[in-house]
Parts: C-alpha cells; structure tokens; sequence
C-alpha cells in the first residue's frame, strides 16, 4: 500500500513537472479552470489530465458546490498519456489520464441561486447545471464516460466515472469500485481508522488497490464514528463516516494507470475566516476625539 502511495505521488511530480514537454506550447495545461459569466451564461474552461475533475474544482471555489469525484480504471492507451521522460534513475516512463481541453456551460441563475459551501442539500439548480457540465463532458473526446449520482440524505452529489476504453479501443461500461457492497463490523472507531478499514475491504472485494491518500488529519483522528452492521454500497458508507465527522468534507478517487490502483483522497471545506479589522479604521473601534 505504500509502494501504491509512492508510486502515484511521483507519477504527480511527473505530470507537473512534464506538462510543458507534453503538450503544445499553444494549449498548456491550466493550473486552475477558468470561469466566468457573461448574457446569463457561466463559461467553464478546463485543460488537465482529469480536466472534469478540475471543472469541479473550480465550482466549488467559485459557487461553493461541494461535489465529489470518481475515475473509472483508465486501462487502455487511448485514455492515458506517457510523461515525456521517465522519473530520474527510473526505467519505465510514468502513465497518468489523457484529458485535456474541456469547455462547458449552464445559465447563470444555477450559480447564483445556489447558497455557499455547507452541509445543507445541494439545490436542484446546482444539480442541474452539474449534469450538464457531465453530458457535455460525455460528448467530449476526453477519457472516461461519467454519471452523476445522488447519495444519502442530504442528497450529496457524486460524478462517478462508468465507462472507458478497454484494451481493445472499445467504450465499455465498469462498475465504480464505490458500488461495491462493503459489510463492516459495527464498532466505534476513528473516521480515520473506518475510512482505512473500507479501503481494505475494497481492495478485497475488488481485486484492484484502493489506498488512502490525502485526509483532514486533525479531523478525522480526532472524531469518532459508528458505522456498519450491514451490507452497503461503499460509497453510503464512506458518506455516512464523513457526515458524522461533521465536516464538511468531499472526495476524490483517482486511478493510476501505473499501478493500477486507486488513491482516495478526502479534502475538507473550511469556512471563510472573518477578515481582520483595522481598530483606527474600524469605526466602532476608532479612539474617541477629543474637541478641536
């Protein structure tokens, strides 16, 4: 598992580090997707491995929607890239997805509607505008075909990855690996610890390596959760761990085409802090004046 770790944290230094070699000087890759609005419309350009993933990313710092993120298994040379170069001292050049340039749009009034960043349901507008970005995506020559999905209560919204080339350049449909039925012994545990445990359980019903990668630490180590008791699909699972966390938090599954595996992430949402006031400029706080 850790190997798995290593592996995809340098086939990351690779990718950020060969994005200039791999691509045209006229189409770089993007650092962040860019948005903007203009005659009621919102514009979404994104260029990346993972360029909806990157959509996504972008929405949620523009509008506050806190949507999660699975690829499908990129298994075919159609749907990945090879790094100009491989790793220094390493024999094999490093694979990461073949995405590139993707552009969307969706009227403004989604954007506009939708509240900030919360642990309240997501709002039918941003659901609407979110399966939009995802059929455009489909009829992109981009890799990998995806559904949006509604889990849980709070209506949480999941672009799951369904479908992609396989080794004989045919689109096939998968099964997402978070579809898989997962039964865990009901027993308080760490989020941390919990969200291990599924992962483990995964790759043993999978067949394919699911590890954890970047977690909220201080979070999850420090909040207890009590799952389990019967068989659920891993994804009800994995939102029920975070939602008892109460941390507003999402993910990102991605797959390595290296090893084969998959790395889950979990990032969480922090609310904004209130912006320092100045005492001389703050009226409130000013010093009072004295008579002229």
């Amino acid at each position: 598992m850790k190997s798995l770790k290593r592996t995809i944290c340098l086939s990351v230094v690779v990718v950020s580090q060969s994005f200039s070699q791999t691509t045209p000087a006229a189409s770089p890759y993007l650092k962040h997707a860019e948005v903007s609005e203009t005659q009621g419309t919102v514009h979404v350009l994104a260029n990346n491995p993972r360029p909806l993933a990157q959509t996504l990313d972008a929405l949620r710092e523009k509008y506050g929607w806190v949507v999660n993120y699975e690829d499908p298994r990129f298994l075919s040379k159609l749907d990945v890239t090879e790094a100009a170069s491989p790793m220094p001292g390493g024999s094999k050049a490093q694979l990461f997805p073949g995405g590139g340039r993707f552009g969307a749009e969706f009227p403004v009034g989604s954007a506009a509607s939708t509240p900030p960043a919360s642990e309240q349901a997501s709002s039918a507008e941003e659901e609407k505008a979110v399966q939009l970005i995802v059929d455009s995506y489909n009829r992109s020559d981009n890799p990998g075909r995806f559904e949006l999905r509604k889990t849980g209560q709070q209506g949480s919204l999941s672009v799951v990855g369904t479908a992609a080339h396989d080794v004989k350049g045919r689109i096939l449909p998968q099964k997402p690996v978070l579809d898989s039925p997962v039964t865990l012994l009901r027993k308080e545990r760490t989020a941390t610890a919990t969200i291990q445990l599924l992962c483990e359980k995964l790759t043993a019903l999978s067949g394919t390596n699911v590890a954890l990668g970047v977690t909220p630490r201080n979070l999850l180590d420090h909040n207890t959760v009590t799952v389990g008791g019967g068989k659920a699909s891993a994804r009800d699972l994995l939102l029920q761990i975070l939602t008892l966390t109460h941390g507003n938090c999402y993910w990102r599954l991605f797959f390595d085409p290296n090893s084969k595996g998959y790395l889950l992430s979990i990032h969480q949402v922090l609310a904004p802090k209130d912006p320092v006031k100045d005492p001389v400029k703050d009226p409130a706080k000013s010093p009072a004046k004295g008579p002229a």
